[in-house]
């Protein structure tokens, strides 16, 4: 019997694209749960752009897990981005805790999908926005405050109501 298929699975990278990822702690522990560990990913996040160039364009962190969706800049490429956003976290989550041994705070891989066209962003969006209630964290996305959907609220893209009960499109997918 080969190897799993996951590690088989080569990555593509497309320069200028937007990208959907999903970074995953290990064993799903719930690190984010405490606000102040999503502060330090949120700085995290801040450092490694002025690193690596990318514009956010969604995101959404969740007890254990988080999900992004960025251009990655000519320049940069994604595999890149993760590992600089993984590493730096845990250097940073030791400093702030005070480890000073080896830590793993993540799985090995992450989810990434280059965006084809606008209906695949915004499913891919939405989906972001809509994974807290999928995870029974809060009953409407404008109740979540570690997503941008509030942004997105403001700005008209959604209405008071969207994602109080499981939208269509979001049903099918399956990111994590």
């Amino acid at each position: 019997m080969g190897e799993p298929i996951r590690d088989r699975i080569k990555r593509v990278y497309v320069a200028d694209a937007i990208y959907f990822v999903t970074a995953v702690t290990q064993n799903r522990q719930s690190i984010f749960k405490d606000p102040a560990n999503i502060t330090l990913l949120r700085q995290t996040l801040r450092e490694v752009k002025a690193l690596s160039p990318f514009e956010m364009r969604g995101y959404g962190f969740l007890p254990d897990h988080f999900h992004l969706l960025f251009h990655a800049e000519v320049e940069t490429a994604v595999t890149k981005i993760l590992h600089s956003i993984k590493r730096n976290f845990t250097l940073n989550y030791k400093n702030a805790k005070g480890i000073s041994g080896s830590l793993s705070l993540w799985q090995k891989r992450f989810w990434d999908h280059v965006i084809r066209d606008e209906r695949d962003y915004l499913n891919h969006l939405h989906y972001i926005h809509y994974n807290p209630v999928k995870h029974g964290l809060v009953n409407k996305p404008e109740d979540y405050p570690h997503t941008s959907y509030n942004e997105y609220l403001k700005r008209g893209w959604y209405e008071i109501g969207w994602g109080h009960m499981e939208p269509d499109i979001i049903k099918d997918l399956d990111f994590e």
